[in-house]
């Protein structure tokens, strides 16, 4: 490959090409390196076809962050979930302090952004992610060549949310504490791991065989054709919960398999949250966000001897995102298996 007019500057890749009798120039966020440099190149091939299509970008001329936002929402097979999610966050926190060109955005004005901002580290990973792939189209629309938000995001680090399981008496005491169609609810977050989103969709056509079959979401009232993650998925539905369900009485005018006392299907899993809290109270029992109830079923699985990719298959998460988020409890207590493996091998 012929990398000739790219340039080192300050550490970092500079390219040069012409455009007519013009000449341009840029200095890209790229390390100058063997692989650095390649990018480089490409790059600059890339504004090279695009003056030659006639799609060059003139200064000034770059589209606001706010119209390219528009056209990120438009594109690609997201679920209503996602874009609801998104053009919150975009609507909140990003086009009120954007409404300038893509290009004139720097780093400073991310840390101005979020200067200050109290909110917890999921949501602000939420925000940035929203505005980061704003970036990335503008990226690859030539239009930038670097991502202040993702910069941003590797520059913070973000408090994880702490996996934090019941134990196996803790469970039983608040199943015990709580309401009938509470109490279904939580035994399946507990048995099989469901998201919140994800159970309050469910239907009796969906419990097929000893499975569930998710393929859909629930979220303030809205359903949604795909799940969080776009993959449908089978999960296995564990003997406790099965005998719930053979003795759950069937809605005539609603199919949904968990219900409130009137018989409908919930619009959302807030008031399910309060109940559970509210047992939680009860029976003593120390505080902890709802949603360990999903990371209790990935620990009793993974403690049971389960295979993590499998676990991570009937929880509908990659396998990086299960190993990021399960780490500790993949290898727990395995030294003495794996040593007596290490003995083996020949």
């Amino acid at each position: 490959m012929d990398t000739t007019n790219v340039y080192e500057r300050g550490g970092k890749c500079l390219i040069r090409w012409r455009e007519g009798a013009t000449h341009r120039q840029i200095t890209l966020n790229i390390p100058y390196s063997k692989a650095g440099i390649k990018q480089a190149w490409k790059i600059r091939e890339q504004h090279i076809k695009s003056y030659e299509r006639g799609d060059n970008r003139e200064a000034g001329k770059a589209p606001t962050f706010g119209q390219l936002a528009q056209t990120r929402l438009k594109s690609g097979a997201f679920s209503p979930e996602w874009k609801r999610t998104v053009k919150g966050n975009l609507n909140n926190f990003w086009l009120p302090l954007f409404p300038v060109p893509i290009d004139a955005i720097q780093y400073s004005d991310i840390l101005n952004l979020f200067a200050g901002l109290d909110r917890s580290p999921k949501t602000i990973n939420n925000i940035l992610t929203a505005g980061s792939g704003v970036f990335e189209l503008a990226i690859k629309s030539l239009w930038r060549t670097d991502n202040p938000a993702k910069l941003y995001a590797k520059d913070i680090k973000l408090i994880k949310r702490k996996v934090d399981p019941f134990t196996a008496e803790e469970r039983d005491l608040i199943l015990d504490a709580l309401e009938p169609n509470h109490h279904l609810f939580y035994a399946i977050r507990f048995y099989c791991g469901l998201r919140p989103s994800e159970l309050i969709a469910l239907t009796w056509g969906d419990y097929k065989n000893g499975e569930f079959l998710i393929s859909k979401a629930r979220v303030r009232g809205y359903d949604s054709n795909t799940t969080k993650t776009l993959v449908d998925r089978a999960v296995p539905v564990h003997p406790f919960v099965e005998k719930l369900l053979a003795t759950t009485p069937r809605q005539l005018h609603d199919h949904h398999i968990v219900t409130t006392q009137h018989g409908k299907g919930f619009r959302s899993a807030t008031r399910l949250s309060d109940a559970f809290v509210r047992a939680m109270k009860r029976q003593d029992i120390r505080y902890r966000n709802p949603y360990n109830c999903r990371h209790t079923c990935a620990v009793m699985m993974l403690e049971a001897g389960m295979k993590p990719g499998y676990c991570a298959s009937k929880l509908g998460h990659s396998k990086e995102m299960f190993w990021k988020v399960y780490a500790d409890w993949t290898d727990k207590d395995e030294s003495e298996v794996q040593r007596k493996i290490w003995a083996a091998i020949k």
